[in-house]
This record gives C-alpha cells, structure tokens and sequence, in this order.
C-alpha cells in the first residue's frame, strides 16, 4: 500500500519539500536578483511562502474620494514592519464626506448654511425629535462636523440635502462636508519587509495604484537539529521549535512536535490543538489529518480549526481544482454526511479491495471509486489507472456521467501518464516518454527527432517551458509544441518559476536560467532549489552536489 501511494503521489508532479533527502549543510536563500536574502547558515531550509513582491495599494478611505498624494513616508526601504504598523500619510484629493441625522425627528435648525465653514466636531444644525418626549429625555439633538484624518483642519458645508422643518430619520444622509485637507494613513497588511518605494513623496497617486513592494511571508529553516520559522529577512518570528514542519500556506502550516502534528498561524500560534498522526498543508482552503489511521479535512475558522470532512479515509490527496482522490476504506462508505438518514445507501458500499475516487469540499463524493490509483486534476483533467487493468493509464475529467462515473478522455493504452500543463500530458510507452494533447495528438519532438517517444523524462510546464531528458542523458527545455528551446546539454534541470529555473552544468555548478536560455544568474551554487513565491534555497559552499536524478511522474519540487 504505501509503494502504490508514492506513485500516486508522485503523479501530480507535485511535493512537498519537507522529507527530501536534500544534503545537510549551509543553506540559505536568495532573490530574483541573486541577492543573498537569508544567511547561509542553516542544516536545512525549506519554502518560502509569502511574496516578495506583493503590492501595497491605495485604499478608498471615503466614498468618492478616488485619489491621494503621498505626504511622508514614514518607513523606508528595507524597514521592518509589523501588522496594523503606520506605512505612510497622504493628502485625499477633495473627499466629501456625508453628513448623517443624529436621531429620526425634524431638522429645526441649520447653523452653517452651503459655503460656510466648519469645524470638525462642533455643531452645524439641529434635529428635535417629534411626539411624546418623557420630561427628563433630550429633545433636541445637535448635527455635528463629523471628524477625518489624524489632524483634522476645516471643512466647507458643500450643500445641504434637507431643509428647514423637512422630517429625517436617524442615520439619513441630511448634509455633505468637504474638508480643506484630509489626511489619512496607509498601514501595513501584514509584518513583513518595506522592500521597495515606488510612489515617492509629492507622487498623485489613485485608488488601486500599486505604492510600495511588500516582503511578507514564512519559511522553515532547520539549525542545531531543530526546526523553526523566520521571515523574509532571516529573523525568527517566534520561539517555538518543532521536530518537523510543513510550509506556511492558506495561514497556517502543518508542524509536528513528538508524535503529534497540529497547526501554527503566521505569528507562531498553535491552531486548535496538536493531537492528528499526520497533518498536510492547506491547499484549497482544506489540509489533511490523521486520526486514528484514516484521513479527514480541516479548515481554520475564526482562529481554531473546524473538522469538515470527518477521518474516514486510508488515504487521501491535497484538494486541486475544488477536487481530492481518496482512497476509501471498506467499513465507511463515501457519502454526504449532511444528507444521511435511515436508510443505507448500498450503492456508496464498498465492494471488493478499497479503492480510490474522488470527493468535492463538502466530503460528498463526486467520481466514483472506481480506479486502482489516482492523481490530482490539473487543466480539468486527471491520470487515473483502472481497476483490474495490467499497467493501463487514462485521462479522465471532472465532471462525472449521471451514474457518477469518470469520463475517461483517452483510449490508448499506457503504461504511464503524467499531466504537465499547457493541457499537456507525457504518456510513457516501452520504457519512453512522449508527448500529446488532451485529444491524445502526439507531439512530434523537434528537431531531428528519429522516434516519437525520445524521451527519458519530461517534467511540468511552467513559463511554458518543460524540463525534459534526451536519449544522450542531457537536459533542456521544450515549449507546449515539442520545440527544443533550450537545447538539452545540462547535467540537471528544475522547473521554471516566475521566470527562473534551476540547472548543472556538466561537472559544474547551479545557477539559474531565464526562459530565453540566457543567464539570469552564472553559475555558482554548489546546490540551488526551485523558486518559491519569490525566494530560493542556495548553498555556494563545498563541492557541486547534482542531487536526486529526476523522472517523470517522480519527485518534482
């Protein structure tokens, strides 16, 4: 059983980080530039989770106002910042602010008329409130200058929109103010790193317009033999440490202390309680958990956790595409846990060994279990391996037949399947790996290819560019069209990520390539990682370490 679930696994071209054999030794991190972001001094690091380069935008403070200009910035590049924390002042761009009833009765008194100044907090009208009014009740209410900004100045009464003796209800839009100048502060979203200004002091700047780079997020590092989370810049965020981790996704991050997993926040608090076998990450809004040994669903919810899909599982995937292949167990049969009653449903029964479906959100089962092994959906599609059937792989899609049963999509017969992006797939065939459309149209591999299935490996598509292994044991890149645009003459090859990959040079180092082929940054690294979310985990110490040799349907970063 846990052979077929690493194949399985293996499927999605997808994993985890945490459990590779990755080399212990110096480890840190760099950007997109190839500036060394974190100290090269950790056993072992992780993914960073966060982004690098996530926008700060200007909000709508007020209603109407759509433009600001920045006054002062407070903090300045490369500064440390906390959640909440004061970023910036900006002037609003003559904002009106609406001017509300103070109780429901009659308008009796308008003491600024249209034009006339104000000033914030002191009174521009008067409301009486009609009927019967106890001897000790207030019966006149004051309309007050309402407040904006930090250092309110004055404000000019544009109009009033009821008049003398008209009849309002509390809470009614009665006047609107404009004030001489209305200045508002732009907080950070989260803690993290002021990486970068790009809308300087005396900028004009509207609603939605991008004014700072951000650096928030999490990665877990490993030192002195235990695990712990830093940010961006290498400071530790909390205390704890951890016998293993998880990466932070969806705001919380799997961690295991002794033989129990539970969940931390981004500012290091234990979510609900340590107390599953196994825990995943959040994908999907969802993360696995293991009770008892069967696999559930859990989701945070108002600072705990909320079991959504009970443990019912022997084993189950992360969710792709509002999707998740589950491996059911014969004593408890799929179904929807919000619509059971009395009577059984003999259909969801299991009969025979267990076997693998899928379920949607809800724990509602969605593909039938119909299939000895399953991978995750990617572009609506998923690889699949039919019951009773000799080393023979389909593709199937999401939406099910009215019994519900797969769609199978392909009707070659495989001994291998793999989903790459781009709606492509690599098929494997007599020990070769191919390529071909949903419509299972072979991709002719170009140029100079004497067979269709050349192939050693091929890995995922990302900037429409696919790792793939020639005949003569090298390395390239194909695009969706089978086209060698980086010809294969590498020792290794990684995937592209937001314009970078990961290659070896024969007998030499790492660096990282650009789409074109061109250097992004010269080889240097003794070991390089895949990019995450805008950081890589390096080391430029000792000798050139080429790592686990990678293959399709294998364990891809």
């Amino acid at each position: 059983m846990a052979g077929r679930l690493r194949t399985v696994l293996g499927m999605g071209l997808a994993m985890a980080w945490q459990g590779m054999s990755w080399a212990a030794g110096s480890w840190g991190m760099v950007d997109e530039t190839g500036t060394m972001r974190l100290p090269e001094k950790y056993e072992q690091i992780g993914e960073f989770r966060g982004d690098l380069a996530k926008p700060l935008r200007l909000p709508e403070f007020l209603p109407g106002v759509k433009g600001a200009k920045i006054r002062k910035w407070v903090k300045g590049e490369g500064s440390e910042v906390k959640a909440g924390e004061p970023l910036a002042q900006v002037e609003l761009s003559e904002p009106t602010l609406p001017v509300e009833a103070p109780v429901s009765g009659m308008l009796v008194k308008i003491v600024v008329p249209a034009k006339g100044a104000a000033i914030p907090g002191s009174p521009i009208g008067a409301v009486r409130v009609l009927g019967h009014v106890d001897v000790f009740d207030k019966k006149q209410y004051d309309v007050m200058c309402p407040g904006y900004g930090p250092h309110p100045g004055s404000a000019t009464v544009v109009r009033w929109l009821k008049e003398e003796g008209d009849a309002v209800v509390k809470g009614d839009k009665i006047a609107e103010i404009r004030p001489a100048e209305a200045m508002a502060v732009i907080n950070s979203p989260g803690s993290g790193t002021l990486v970068k200004i790009e809308a300087p002091e005396g900028t004009e700047v509207q609603v939605g317009q991008g004014l700072a780079k951000m650096g928030i997020g999490r990665v877990p590092v490993k030192l002195g033999g235990e695990w712990f989370y830093v940010d961006e810049r290498g400071n530790r965020v909390w205390s704890a440490r951890y016998d293993e981790v998880g990466s932070m996704q969806g705001g919380m991050a799997p961690v295991r202390v002794g033989d129990k997993w539970g969940f931390v926040n981004e500012e290091g608090k234990v979510v609900g309680q340590l107390e599953y076998e196994g825990a995943g990450s959040v994908f999907g809004g969802l993360a696995r958990v293991k009770i008892k040994d069967r696999w559930g669903y859990v989701a945070g919810q108002d600072g705990g956790l909320r079991m959504v899909i009970p443990p019912r599982f022997l084993h189950a995937h992360d969710f792709s595409e509002g999707l998740a292949a589950v491996e059911e167990s014969d004593d408890a049969p799929v179904g929807d846990e919000t619509e059971s009653d009395s009577t059984e449903d003999e259909s969801k029964k299991i009969e025979g060994p267990p076997a693998w479906g899928y379920i949607i959100p809800s724990g509602k089962l969605w593909l039938r279990l119909d299939f000895a092994e399953a991978g995750n959906f990617r572009d609506d599609r998923a690889a699949v391996k039919k019951e009773g059937e000799v080393a023979s792989w389909f593709l199937v899609d999401s939406k099910p037949d009215k019994e519900g049963h797969a769609k199978f999509r392909t009707a070659g017969t495989y001994t291998g399947l793999v989903l790459l992006g781009e709606k492509r797939a690599a098929w494997k065939k007599d020990g070769k790996w191919g390529l071909m459309d949903f419509q299972e149209k072979v991709i002719e591999i170009q140029p100079g290819a004497s067979r269709q299935d050349l192939l050693v490996a091929v890995g995922p598509f990302g900037d429409k560019r696919a790792p793939a292994k020639d005949e003569s044991g090298k390395w390239g890149y194909l695009d969706p069209e089978g086209k060698w645009v980086i010809p294969a003459k590498f020792e290794r090859a990684g995937i592209f990520r937001r314009g970078l990959a990961a290659v070896k040079v024969p007998g030499g180092k790492w660096g990282y390539l650009k789409p074109d082929g061109s250097w992004a940054m010269e080889p240097r690294f003794a070991q390089a990682r895949t990019f995450t979310d805008g950081l890589a985990a390096v080391s430029e110490r000792g000798e050139a370490a080429a790592g686990a040799e990678l293959e399709t349907g294998g364990h891809w970063e």
